[in-house]
């Protein structure tokens, strides 16, 4: 069985962007980042006919992007359970190559997932437990230059970040230290430009 982070820093291709251009495969792929599922468990929390689910999952696991973790009779079936291998993380080709419709859930889903994470932590009392914690956020007037420049930063400290869970986990695997979850999050978008208001 593969370790699940081992793929943390490979990003999406443009033949894996079209397996994933598919809505379903984004979401199945999406899901099982966060908890082993299977087919007939994903067709019953999303309310997907069984039939599609399970050709999408196949298709993931064709792909290399989901693996089985383990099997349980079911009667005379048996349930296929599986998680990710590795993550939606989209270069610039790869997600310039995805529909426009596709961009938007998937931002929409990567978003309401940071939100639920954060939300998650404040409610377990983890998310100030460390005076080390960071989260800032402005919101500014930049120009053409400006706005390359903070994206390849963005970029940089999203690689680095990436690289060193990697390291980290590779550290704990050797020592069997359990250590602690991390959660970080980059963002970098246009807002809407909001004429500034004339001096009274």
């Amino acid at each position: 069985m593969n370790d699940p982070w081992a793929n943390c820093l490979n990003y999406v291709d443009e033949a894996l962007a079209k397996i994933l251009s598919h809505p379903l495969r984004a979401q199945i792929l999406c899901e099982l980042n966060k908890r082993v599922m299977s087919p007939s468990g994903f067709s019953e929390r999303f309310g997907e006919p069984l039939s599609k689910v399970s050709y999408h999952f196949d298709v993931l696991v064709d792909a290399d992007c989901l693996e089985l973790v383990h099997e349980e009779p079911r009667g005379n079936l048996t349930e296929h359970y599986y998680r990710a291998t590795r993550k939606a993380l989209f270069d610039d080709e790869a997600w310039e190559s995805l529909p426009e419709t596709i961009r938007s859930k998937l931002s929409g889903r990567t978003i309401g997932d940071l939100v639920a994470t954060m939300a998650e932590a404040m409610e377990a009392e983890t998310f100030d437990a460390r005076t080390d914690r960071h989260a800032a956020w402005e919101k500014c007037p930049v120009d053409e230059q400006g706005w390359e420049r903070m994206s390849a930063i963005q970029e940089n400290a999203a690689e680095e970040l990436m690289q060193e869970a990697k390291e980290s986990r590779s550290r704990m695997i050797r020592s069997g230290e359990l250590g602690l979850m991390a959660t970080w999050g980059t963002l970098l978008f246009e807002s809407p430009f909001e004429e500034p208001e004339a001096p009274l």
